[in-house]
């Protein structure tokens, strides 16, 4: 099984950025494959300041400890 959070292309919208972050999991079995991807946050981008819009019930911080450790693995 792979799991993880990934960051995906950026979305540009005047001076603003927007990167959509997701969970996603595959698991490869004998015959086939399965894999989901899921919506977990919105990282957006404005004149310098960041700011990070949860689509689920982690806190902040823990969010970006899950994503930092997800990016090293």
């Amino acid at each position: 099984m792979n799991t993880g959070m990934r960051m995906q292309q950026p979305l540009i919208c005047g001076n603003r950025r927007i990167i959509p972050v997701v969970r996603a999991l595959s698991f490869c079995y004998e015959h086939g494959m399965i894999a989901s991807v899921q919506p977990v946050a919105l990282l957006v981008e404005e004149g310098g300041k960041w700011g990070v819009t949860l689509l689920e019930g982690d806190s902040v911080a823990d969010f970006l400890e899950k994503l930092v450790v997800s990016y090293r693995a």
